[in-house]
């Protein structure tokens, strides 16, 4: 979501999204321009949203739609098991005789996050 944000924040979001194509050879200096840059601040928010380690798989892709789509592909879960997951672990949780109550509360509120993420 922070990365979401991040690229809307940036007004690139279109970009990464393929709602924004590379204009045609025959377009304007300024088109170009305008698209370049960016594409350019695009990429450098995918790139820097993602640790050292994870660097090797997007290093050959070439527009920020390609790295945007293999960063979700990578980190989005959306399906029915971990959902599933996420239901058991909050009927499991237990606040432990070595919790204290904000540690308990906490990692309720996180599954109660998690489940909201999911819709």
């Amino acid at each position: 979501m922070s990365f979401d944000l991040t690229l809307e924040e940036q007004e690139v979001m279109d970009y990464v999204q393929g709602k924004i194509l590379e204009p045609p050879s025959n377009a304007s200096a300024a088109t170009k321009t305008k698209y370049n840059r960016a594409e350019v601040k695009a990429k450098k928010i995918n790139r820097d949203s993602i640790d050292n380690h994870l660097m090797a798989y997007i290093s050959e892709l070439k527009t920020s739609k390609e790295i945007y789509d293999k960063l979700v592909g990578m980190f989005k879960v959306s399906s029915a098991n971990q959902i599933l997951f996420l239901k058991n672990k909050s009927k499991d949780i237990k606040k432990g005789k070595d919790k204290d109550t904000q540690s308990y509360f906490l990692r309720i509120t996180k599954i109660k996050n998690d489940l909201l993420s999911f819709g």
